[in-house]
């Protein structure tokens, strides 16, 4: 699935397990990914099975989103 997605201020996306890879591409603002912050420009690629337990925004930001609508969600620990 491909999409456009805006995160507002001080929005958390819960933990989860991706089912297949994962990309990303910063529009605007920053987002927090496991304690790496991205920028515009920044790119991102998670793998298949891997876990993001930390996606967050302080200030928002829009990003081009390449992922699964299969991912297993998870308790934050």
């Amino acid at each position: 699935m491909t999409a456009l997605a805006r995160m507002a201020p001080n929005t958390h996306y819960a933990a989860h397990r991706h089912a297949t890879p994962e990309e990303f591409y910063i529009l605007e603002g920053a987002c927090n990914v496991d304690g790496q912050l991205l920028y515009p420009g920044d790119y991102h690629r998670a793998e298949t099975g891997s876990i993001h337990y930390d996606t967050s925004t302080q200030d928002g930001c829009l990003m081009l989103i390449i992922f699964s609508p299969n991912n297993e969600m998870l308790d934050r620990v």
